[in-house]
Formats: C-alpha cells, sequence, structure tokens
C-alpha cells in the first residue's frame, strides 16, 4: 500500500520549493541592483501562481486520483500561499535587515523624493512619514505585515486557480462496478 502525503505535508513541500525558488529570484535582482524594480517584482507572482498550480494539480493528480473540490483545491493553493509567504518574509527581512541595511536608506529615499515631486505634502509632513517609515522596516514586524499582505494576494490567487484545478468525480468514477 503507498503512504500518500497530507494534505498539510504536500503543500509544505511545494510551499517550500515556491518559497525557494521566489528566493533566487529575489536574490538575482539583488545582485543586478534591480530590487526595488517593481516591473520586475511583478514577475515573482508569476511564480508564487505557477507554485500554487503546479502544487495543487499534483496534490490532485498524485494524492487524491484525479478529483479534487474548489475548497480542497482553495486550501491547497492557500497552503502553498502560507509557507512560500513564510520562507520569503523572513528572507526579506534578513537580506534588509542583516545582509545589506542600507536597503532601507534606499527605499527611504526614492520614497521621499516620489513624496516632493508629488507636491502634496509639507517637508514636515515628508519627514515625519519617513522617520515612522524608517522605524517600521527595521522592525521585526514587517515580518507580519508582509505576511499578511503576501497571504492577501495569495487568498485571491488561490480563488482563481482553485477554479481552474477543481474536477469533481464523475458518476462513473470508481462507482460503476457497485451497480
Amino acid at each position: 500500500m503507498e503512504n500518500k502525503p497530507s494534505m498539510l505535508q504536500h503543500t509544505m513541500t511545494w510551499g517550500a520549493i515556491t518559497g525557494i525558488v521566489m528566493i533566487i529570484y529575489s536574490l538575482l535582482l539583488y545582485v543586478f541592483n534591480q530590487f526595488y524594480n517593481q516591473g520586475l517584482g511583478i514577475i515573482s507572482y508569476a511564480f508564487l501562481i505557477a507554485g500554487i498550480l503546479f502544487g495543487s494539480y499534483a496534490y490532485r493528480d498524485k494524492v487524491l486520483g484525479g478529483t479534487i473540490s474548489y475548497g480542497n483545491a482553495f486550501m491547497t493553493g492557500l497552503l502553498i500561499t502560507l509557507f512560500a509567504g513564510i520562507l520569503s518574509s523572513f528572507f526579506s527581512f534578513i537580506l534588509v535587515r542583516f545582509i545589506d541595511p542600507g536597503m532601507v536608506e534606499q527605499a527611504i529615499a526614492q520614497t521621499e523624493e516620489k513624496l516632493m515631486n508629488q507636491g502634496r505634502l509639507s517637508e514636515d509632513q515628508i519627514e515625519m512619514m519617513v522617520e515612522k517609515s524608517r522605524k517600521m522596516i527595521s522592525s521585526p514586524i514587517t515580518v507580519v505585515i508582509g505576511m499578511f499582505f503576501f497571504t492577501l494576494i495569495g487568498t485571491v490567487i488561490s480563488l482563481v486557480t482553485a477554479a481552474i484545478t477543481k474536477r469533481e468525480p464523475t458518476p462513473f468514477d470508481g462507482n460503476a462496478q457497485r451497480i
């Protein structure tokens, strides 16, 4: 008898794979000085979508025998997102806090420049926002905030991918022999 993994084991594996791929991509962006390039940053969501889809298809086809309900497909995607988000959020925190703390100042300088160019806020208001941002970015709470937003985005993606990967059993699947 084949020992099949539970949903939790399966999603942890696919979440780790997805998270590691996203970390490698982030490292490449960092090495090529493109970490704050929003256009390239969006590509990381393609890796998340791919991880959810591949993980959901693998769970449906290899563990559940080819069928999966919408709810299980959604839960699979959500758990993959959660585990990938834990890895990538901790990586981002370690990168910004320990590996290259200068990234915080670079991000704050870019934000400050954008706010000044908009001309909607006074210099005092901008300086107050910069100080709050500096304290917030260097705090471990950024991991929790990052996880929250990552999970929120992953929830939306999982709702869509669940509709793609679901496959309900037909009346002819395995029950035809009872007739």
